[in-house]
């Protein structure tokens, strides 16, 4: 089989991929505020239950805020188009491929973008609200004489790189079952 050709496919497979992403990039960036009120918003609602309602997102370098933005925008641009960019992966692989291995593929195919969905959903919902209740827990009101409170003044950014790093982590656990079963049909 020519090389050439092989890397031509290739070549345009990956620019459709490069250019979904930053198509979904572009639009994740025009509502990068919501993304942003979406992201913070288990925190928003754990200060709430807990009565407290003047605190706020920091950031304490000039253009901190901004490549905040443009990670969030990239993070959500990426989450978007992965199962534009699987398909096209798909189709690179596919030709290469027999009919009954195409059949034996396509169920991982189908279910690799659910479950990490279902793990970034999973992380937002369930395990948010328990660790920022955790961590706010070290709170202390500073009542001694001479003594100061403790009170967390979040980052944006360190708080949104956390968020987005749990999101990803907690995708790719529970892509588990697709690789215990892959390892399983190949004898491992």
């Amino acid at each position: 089989l020519p090389v050439r050709p092989l890397l031509l496919e290739l070549r345009n497979r990956l620019m459709y991929a490069a250019a979904a992403i930053l198509v979904a990039f572009i639009v994740c960036y025009i509502f990068k505020e919501q993304i942003y009120a979406f992201l913070v918003r288990p925190l928003a609602h754990i200060y709430q239950e807990m009565g407290i309602t003047d605190r706020r997102m920091i950031y304490t370098g000039l253009t901190e805020a901004f490549f905040t933005y443009v990670k969030v925008a990239f993070f959500a641009g990426a989450f978007i188009a992965f199962p534009f960019v699987a398909i096209q992966l798909w189709l690179f692989i596919a030709p290469g491929l027999y009919k009954n291995e195409k059949e034996a593929f396509l169920p991982f195919l189908i279910a690799t973008p659910i479950l990490f969905f279902f793990g970034g959903a999973f992380v937002y919902y369930f395990v948010f609200p328990m660790a920022w209740k955790f961590f706010l827990s070290f709170e202390t009101p500073g009542v001694e004489p001479g003594s100061l409170p403790i009170q967390l003044e979040a980052r944006v950014g360190e708080y949104l790189d956390l968020v987005m790093k749990l999101i990803f982590a907690f995708g790719i656990a529970f892509q588990l079952p697709v690789g215990l079963t892959l390892l399983g049909k190949v004898g491992i």
